[in-house]
């Protein structure tokens, strides 16, 4: 059940992460002051909360029980 979970939270991350980098792609392509406030604080908030949630789906799995 925790490996459904695991791959459930990864695959959330990078769908995070990849609208972060779509984010920041497009707003490369307008020169204006709201699309560098587009790629800092959109796609940024996107990378970061992908960053987050990954994080804390590796450190979230419970450890395997020791073997004897």
């Amino acid at each position: 059940m925790s490996a459904m979970r695991l791959e459930r939270r990864l695959r959330i991350s990078g769908i995070l992460i990849a609208l972060g980098l779509l984010t920041e792609a497009a707003s490369l392509v307008r020169i204006h002051p709201l699309a560098f406030l587009s790629f800092m604080f959109i796609g940024g908030g996107f990378l970061a909360a992908g960053i987050v949630t990954y994080l804390l789906a590796l450190v979230s799995v419970p450890s395997s029980p020791a073997e004897k």
